[in-house]
């Protein structure tokens, strides 16, 4: 996370696309079928995936899983 971000600012900026991928890896596909769905290469939504991970602070996919998760909860 930036260090000027609040926590869950990150979230609120996501694009369409970064959305729709968090949306179905947090309902349990596969980054690769989240980006067959989306009609994306695996290695864009890999991309796309990692520089979540680098704005949300954290350093795993299950991590941000995790946040996004949290944060439609609320």
């Amino acid at each position: 996370m930036l260090a000027e971000e609040a926590p869950i600012d990150w979230i609120r900026r996501l694009s369409p696309m970064e959305k729709a991928l968090l949306e179905r890896l947090a309902s349990g596909s596969t980054i690769s079928a989240a980006a067959t769905a989306e009609f994306l290469s695996l290695r864009t939504a890999n991309r796309r995936i990692a520089e979540l991970r680098r704005r949300a602070g954290v350093s795993t996919t299950r991590e941000l899983v995790g946040i996004y998760r949290s944060s439609r909860e609320r």
